[in-house]
């Protein structure tokens, strides 16, 4: 059984309304306000349609993108909670693959970031879980990748613009 909740089915039931003003020849525009719609004229064929294919009722002008079954249930959310705490260095890929594994439904990695970041136990954004004994670059080798500071005695400014003057000697027809 599908549940929706409060605010879907009072905009189905204002749109109810709306549509049967319109019958009546009320102002669309005027109903839209009073109804609080935010309601385009080109979506009311739309509205009709469904309407009318639907039996007539306020139940087929329900929502059904945000009332369908939900794959994350609270027991799937306590499940990668206590995943994730237990082992937080545990990535989306990993999580993806076992919950899958677990309960049987795709899920996509996106969806586990999200779920994390609500529950609180996600890594925030730009930081990474490193391991205790994770070794890094040393800083001394940083002037591969910037060779301006790569440690040279006076802040690694020493013959810059002479690399400059011999470079340009170097070009093609000069």
């Amino acid at each position: 059984m599908e549940r929706f909740t409060a605010r879907q089915v009072n905009r189905a039931l204002a749109q109810e309304r709306l549509l049967q003003g319109l019958d009546r020849g009320e102002d669309f525009e005027t109903l839209c306000q009073q109804l609080a719609l935010a309601l385009k004229p080109s979506s009311l064929s739309f509205l009709r349609r469904r309407y009318r294919q639907g039996g007539s009722t306020w139940e087929a002008l329900l929502d059904h993108r945000h009332g369908h079954s939900s794959k994350m249930t609270p027991e799937r959310r306590g499940w990668l909670r206590t995943q994730k705490q237990e082992n937080p260095a545990l990535t989306q890929v990993e999580l993806v693959q076992r919950f899958e594994e677990e309960f049987h439904v795709s899920i996509s990695q996106s969806h586990i970031s999200n779920v994390l970041r609500a529950e609180g136990v996600a890594i925030p954004g730009g930081q990474r879980y490193h391991l205790s004994g994770t070794q890094f670059l040393p800083v001394e080798r940083t002037g591969v990748f910037f060779p301006s500071g790569s440690g040279a005695a006076d802040g690694g400014t020493e013959d810059r613009d002479t690399d400059r003057a011999a470079a340009a000697n170097d070009l093609p027809g000069t």
